[in-house]
């Protein structure tokens, strides 16, 4: 018999310093100590399900007190510093902070782990335990958001299995167990408290040795494996801020930033292949696009947000390089384009990072004009139009053909419709349109169309969410 909790850790972090170390060192625990998860379990049934009856909670944490076997995801250590304020710190004068390291460990989002422990439960503490595990929201500190349920199985094998060494295994760390005869009590004491003791670790535990296994060949470890990203925001100053009309030029003034800030070529921030060719694919690489607040729809809207949106995703030198672009300046390419501040707001899936732009919703309205990628031939504009759109959504976006496409009545002779010198001139830009596009059902987007679309334009929104209509 087992007894196996399921966790997931939404946010990709789990935040934990290992007993005996000082979170100064930058060492994330890893795996997670059965210390750690007793402890959880135990303070979770005391604040949040505290009607459980003591003897039923009592019995399942003594059954798990024994070295689990943990199914678990790659792991990257890393780490942020804190300049944290002290007693005596002041607003004013001299700052007294204390620099802090605060080391996680970086981990897919949707790999879980399975910690599995060979234990008989009869079935009050069973129920108990699911309960407790149901209510349990985040495991090492604070930030280590958390999902948890008692599962009957291990449901998909993970990167690595971590079990207690035996003599002839390789020790690969120490992890923190409970010791036997276990006693509930062992548990309430406060690392504080253990310091206080001049223990490093506390009363009825004992590290064990544990050894670690690669459960599939090929799978991501500990060294190889990269988290990647979907979209990018970087909230712009206040002051000056340029015009939605301009998104063209404020699009390519970031492409070409963050290609400068990344160093080495970029086939998805910059969308060429190696050897300089342009990528003809699905349109995967990096979309630079502008919004503005409130979503207002006229030309003279000032920009506060721009959002990079990578639909075959960023990887972390990517999103680093984007994070080191804190100016855009045009100079003379763009003369009534001034000076932009920037700095990342948010980085992560599209849902997350720009949520109004996404849906689903079945009517969408091009918050800047959409540019045709190919010749009109002998049609009319407006079936050009529909004709364009129509394909676009089919081959770049993968979303159903529209019920309509409507050519809107609005002047796109004030938007820019050209990059920035010395790549075009005046004389290059492009006719577009302002279009609404139906579906017959509600459609997730985002959706960008058209030629320059990876530099602003053809961008659509929502309909419903707009509060200033066409």
């Amino acid at each position: 018999m087992t007894a196996i909790l399921r966790v997931e850790f939404p946010w990709g972090k789990y935040h934990a310093t290992e007993w005996g170390r000082n979170v100064n060192e930058g060492q994330p625990e890893w795996p997670p100590s059965p210390w750690r998860i007793l402890r959880a379990l135990f303070a979770t049934w005391k604040n949040r399900c505290a009607h459980l009856q003591d003897e039923d909670v009592e019995a399942a944490l003594s059954q798990l007190s024994g070295p689990p076997t943990l199914h678990l995801p790659a792991m990257r250590p890393a780490h942020l510093r804190h300049y944290m304020p002290q007693k005596s710190y002041r607003s004013v004068g001299k700052p007294d902070t204390t620099l802090t390291f605060d080391p996680f460990a970086v981990i897919d989002p949707q790999v879980p782990a399975y910690i599995q422990w060979d234990a008989e439960l009869a079935e009050g503490p069973t129920a108990a335990l699911g309960e407790i595990a149901a209510a349990l929201s985040y495991l090492g500190r604070s930030e280590s958001i958390c999902r948890a349920e008692l599962v009957s199985r291990v449901e998909q094998p993970a990167p690595e299995l971590w079990k207690p060494a035996g003599p002839q295994d390789h020790v690969n760390t120490e992890v923190l167990c409970p010791q036997q005869p276990f006693k509930l009590s062992y548990l309430l004491q406060s690392p504080d408290t253990v310091r206080k003791n001049g223990r490093i670790i506390p009363p009825g535990s004992h590290l064990v040795p544990y050894t670690r296994v690669d459960l599939t060949q090929g799978a991501p470890s500990a060294t190889d494996w990269r988290p990647t990203y979907a979209a990018v925001r970087l909230a712009v100053h206040p002051r000056p801020r340029p015009t939605i009309a301009n998104a063209v030029a404020v699009g390519e003034l970031l492409r070409r930033t963050a290609l400068k800030k990344h160093g080495e070529p970029s086939e998805t921030l910059s969308g060429k292949q190696p050897s300089g060719d342009r990528n003809r694919g699905r349109h995967e690489h990096a979309h630079y696009f502008s919004l503005t607040p409130g979503h207002r729809l006229d030309a003279g809207a000032p920009i506060d947000s721009l959002v990079v949106w990578a639909p075959g995703r960023l990887n972390g030198d990517e999103l680093a390089a984007l994070a080191q672009v804190k100016w855009l300046r045009a100079g003379r390419a763009a003369s009534d384009v001034p000076d932009i501040a920037v700095a990342v707001a948010a980085f992560g899936e599209i849902e997350e990072v720009a949520p109004e732009i996404v849906g689903p919703v079945s009517t969408w309205r091009s918050r800047t004009p959409f540019v045709p990628g190919r010749h009109r031939q002998k049609l009319s504009w407006n079936d050009h139009i529909q004709i364009e759109i129509a394909r676009e959504l089919s081959v770049y976006r993968d979303l159903p053909a529209p019920t309509s496409v409507t050519v809107l009545d609005d002047d796109t002779r004030r938007y820019r419709r050209r990059r920035l010198p010395p790549k075009e001139t005046i004389g290059g830009s492009r006719r577009a349109a302002f279009v609404e596009i139906r579906f017959k059902h509600p459609v997730k987007g985002p959706i960008i169309l058209g030629s320059m679309s990876h530099f602003g334009l053809g961008l659509f929104l929502p309909a419903e969410s707009e509060s200033n209509p066409v």
